[in-house]
C-alpha cells in the first residue's frame, strides 16, 4: 500500500501557513499519514532567504521533521551553477551571502560582475537595485534568478512582489532578453528533475498554492497537480488564470481524503 504513488508538497501556504514557518493545524496528522502509508514525499521550496540547512532546523523546530532527501529548495541548486562565473553580484539576504560564500561562489559588491544573483531581499536599498541595474546594463552581466514568483503573502497577510517580480523590473529596466534570464528553481527543468528523482516509477501528486510557477508547468512532466487554497491564490485567482487542475483541496485533510482514494 502506498508504494504506487509519491507526492511532492510545496511549503509556504501548504505545509505552513506564514513567514514563520507555523504549521497549519493538520500539518503534522498529514505528515504522520504519509510516513504510515510509506507513500515518499519531498517538500519542494522557491524559498529564497533561508539556506536549506537552516531551514530544514527551523522546521524542526516547528514540529516538522524531514529528512535532508525530503526537503529541496531553489538554494541548494544555485551554488553548482554559480561557480562557473568569475564573481557574482548577490541580491539577496544577507544570510543567503554567507551561504553562497560557504559554498565556495566568489562574491562582489560592485557593478562589475558576471552574473547578477536574484532573490528574496527585505532590506533592499536604493544603491543595490543601480548596482544590479548597472551589471546589467552596462558591463553584461548573466542574470540568475532563484526563482520566478511574482506574489509573496507576509506573516501579516499582506502581499509583496516575489523574486521573479524584481527580475522583471530588471529585465523591463535594461532590455535584459527575457528568455536568457536562468531560473534555478520552481518552474525549471533542473530543479523538477532533482523533485521527482527516484518517483520515475510512481504517480506523482503534486499539491501547491501556486499554479504560476507550480501547477502549470508541472503539466509537462504528467503529474496529477492539486491546488490548495490555504496559500496566497484563491479559487477566483484560479479561474482567472483558466487553468484546471486535477484537484482543488481546502486543506490538508482533504489532501489526504484525495491521497487515501488513490491508494484503494
Amino acid at each position: 500500500m502506498g508504494r504506487d504513488i509519491a507526492v511532492l508538497l510545496d511549503l509556504d501556504g501548504v505545509l505552513v501557513k506564514d513567514k514563520k514557518l507555523n504549521p497549519f493545524g493538520d500539518t503534522a496528522d498529514f505528515l504522520n499519514f504519509l510516513r504510515e502509508k510509506e507513500i515518499p514525499f519531498r517538500v519542494v521550496s522557491n524559498n529564497s532567504r533561508i539556506p536549506p540547512e537552516v531551514l530544514r532546523e527551523r522546521l524542526a523546530q516547528k514540529g516538522i521533521y524531514l529528512n535532508e532527501d525530503e526537503l529541496i529548495t531553489a538554494l541548494a541548486v544555485a551554488p553548482s551553477y554559480l561557480k562557473r562565473f568569475k564573481n557574482v553580484l548577490p541580491f539577496c539576504e544577507e544570510e543567503v551571502k554567507e551561504y553562497l560564500k560557504g559554498e565556495g561562489i566568489n562574491l562582489t559588491d560592485q557593478p562589475r560582475a558576471e552574473a547578477v544573483f536574484v532573490a528574496q531581499n527585505h532590506r533592499v536599498t536604493f544603491e543595490d537595485i543601480k548596482k544590479v541595474t548597472t551589471a546589467l546594463k552596462k558591463y553584461g552581466a548573466k542574470l540568475v534568478a532563484v526563482n520566478t514568483n511574482k506574489l509573496a503573502k507576509d506573516s501579516d497577510g499582506l502581499y509583496y512582489p516575489a523574486t521573479g517580480s524584481w527580475v522583471e523590473m530588471f529585465v523591463h529596466a535594461t532590455d535584459y532578453p527575457r528568455g536568457e534570464v536562468v531560473s534555478l528553481g520552481k518552474p525549471s527543468e533542473e530543479f523538477f528533475k532533482l523533485a521527482l528523482r527516484g518517483f520515475e516509477d510512481k504517480e506523482v501528486y503534486f499539491a501547491s498554492d501556486d499554479f504560476y510557477t507550480d501547477l502549470i508547468p508541472a503539466e509537462r512532466y504528467n503529474l496529477k497537480t492539486v491546488f490548495v487554497t490555504t496559500g496566497k491564490y484563491t479559487k477566483g485567482d484560479l479561474e482567472r488564470a483558466k487553468y484546471t487542475p486535477f484537484a482543488v483541496v481546502d486543506s490538508l485533510t482533504e489532501l489526504k481524503s484525495l491521497l487515501e482514494k488513490a491508494l484503494k
